[in-house]
C-alpha cells in the first residue's frame, strides 16, 4: 500500500516514463535520420533524374516514413493508458475509492451530456479518457468531452464545452425536482440554458446558499426541490475552495452542475490538457503526474460530499 504520491512515483511511476522516454528517444532519432534520408534522396533524384531511379529512393523513404508514423501513433496511445492505470491504482488505496477503472477511447454519452440541463445543443461531439468507479456508495463516469454548435450568425462551430464531465448517483429518497448551478461570469454564454430550465419550471432562487457562493453562482430550481437539503454547505465550500484554487493560480476552471432525477451531473472547463506526452521534450516530470492526480482527486472529493448527502 502507498499512500505518498512522491514515493509511488519513484518506485513504480518513474520506471515506467523511464521505459517510454527511452522509446520517446529512438523515436527522434530515427526521426532526425529519416529527415536526412528523405534530403539525401531528394537530391540525388534531382542529380541523376531517371524516373526508375528516383522510384528506387522513394518507395524505402516512403515505407521508412510511413513506419515512423505508426510507431508515433502507438506511442501516444500507449504513453496515457499506462501512466494512467498506475495513478489510479495509487488513488484506489485511498478507502473511500473503489473499482478505479480506465477505457483511453470511452466517453460521457452525448445523450448523457444533454440530460444534465447544463447544455442544451451539442452538434458537434467528442470525448475520451473514459474514469469509472465507485466513491463509497456511489458511483461515478467521468470524461473528457468537447461539444461545439453551429452559429446562428457565423457559418463555423461556436464551442459549447472543453473539459470533464462527470456524473455520478444521486439516489436520495428525500428529494425532488431539479437543481440547476451555473457560474455567473458565463451567463452571457448560457441563457440559452436558462430560458430551457424555466420551461421545466425552473426558476432562479436567491437566499438559500452561503452569500460567498451566490457572489459566484446562479442557483435555479423546481418548486418542489428542497435545496438545503441537496446543497449542503460542505458542498459548497468544496466548490468555492476548488474555484479558489485554481484562480490562485491564474487558470481559468469554472463549474457548472446540475440535479436531475437520480443524477447529479459535474462540468468543469479544463485550460490545458493533461498527462498528455510530448514527442519532443521529455516527458519524465513528477510535477505534470502530480498536477494530473490533484485535479482527479479534486474532482473525487466533490463526488464524496455528494455521497455524504444520500
Amino acid at each position: 500500500m502507498y499512500h505518498d504520491l512522491r514515493q509511488f512515483y519513484n518506485q513504480i511511476i518513474y520506471p515506467e516514463l523511464l521505459n517510454m522516454e527511452r522509446r520517446r528517444r529512438r523515436l527522434v532519432w530515427m526521426m532526425l535520420l529519416c529527415g536526412l534520408a528523405t534530403v539525401g534522396a531528394a537530391v540525388l533524384a534531382i542529380i541523376v533524374n531517371e524516373f526508375v531511379f528516383t522510384l528506387l529512393l522513394v518507395l524505402p523513404v516512403g515505407f521508412w516514413v510511413a513506419h515512423l508514423v505508426f510507431r508515433t501513433q502507438v506511442f501516444f496511445q500507449e504513453f496515457k493508458p499506462r501512466i494512467m492505470g498506475l495513478l489510479l491504482d495509487f488513488i484506489d488505496n485511498d478507502v473511500n475509492y473503489s473499482e478505479l477503472a480506465y477505457k483511453a477511447s470511452g466517453k460521457i454519452s452525448k445523450q448523457q451530456f444533454l440530460e444534465s440541463k447544463i447544455f442544451t445543443q451539442a452538434d458537434d461531439y467528442s470525448g475520451e479518457d473514459l474514469i469509472t468507479g465507485k466513491v463509497r456508495e456511489t458511483e461515478f463516469s467521468l470524461s473528457e468531452v468537447r461539444a461545439a454548435e453551429f452559429s446562428s450568425v457565423r457559418s463555423q462551430l461556436d464551442r459549447v464545452f472543453n473539459g470533464i464531465f462527470i456524473i455520478g448517483d444521486y439516489h436520495n429518497l428525500n428529494m425532488k425536482g431539479s437543481l440547476l448551478v451555473l457560474p455567473d461570469e458565463y451567463m452571457k454564454y448560457l441563457a440559452r440554458t436558462e430560458r430551457a430550465f424555466h420551461l421545466h419550471g425552473g426558476r432562479r432562487v436567491h437566499g438559500q446558499a452561503l452569500p460567498e457562493f451566490e457572489t459566484w453562482f446562479n442557483t435555479y430550481a423546481t418548486p418542489d426541490m428542497r435545496i438545503k437539503d441537496v446543497l449542503s454547505e460542505d458542498f459548497q465550500r468544496e466548490i468555492l475552495r476548488f474555484r479558489q484554487h485554481y484562480q490562485e493560480a491564474n487558470r481559468k476552471r469554472e463549474m457548472y452542475f446540475s440535479i436531475i432525477g437520480d443524477n447529479i451531473y459535474i462540468a468543469v472547463q479544463q485550460d490545458r490538457d493533461l498527462l498528455e506526452p510530448s514527442i519532443f521534450r521529455n516527458n519524465v516530470d513528477f510535477g505534470m503526474i502530480r498536477e494530473f492526480h490533484d485535479d482527479v482527486t479534486t474532482l473525487l472529493r466533490l463526488i464524496l460530499k455528494i455521497d455524504a448527502l444520500n
